[in-house]
């Protein structure tokens, strides 16, 4: 006996993304400065701790990884 079985999946639903707004200054070995800020888009359920790696890996692209952090903030972009 045999069945004629149709399965079907619903479409998938874009993944949910939230804009957060970060500020972060960095200064190098030499004593250079640089503070950037920019908003970033990430999906739903994404750390914080992922978001400062996303944005410090930027400064380490431009600067080395001998950097040290003064000062980061990461706030939800929608007032």
């Amino acid at each position: 006996m045999s069945s004629n079985v149709q399965t079907t999946t619903a479409p998938s639903e874009p993944q949910a993304t939230l804009e957060y707004h970060w500020v972060m200054t960095v200064q190098t070995p030499d004593g250079i400065l640089n503070t950037r800020a920019a908003v970033v888009t990430v999906p739903a359920g994404c750390t914080r701790a992922a978001a400062f790696k996303f944005v410090h890996e930027q400064f380490e692209a431009d600067y080395g990884n001998q950097l040290t952090v003064l000062f980061f903030d990461l706030q939800p972009n929608k007032l």
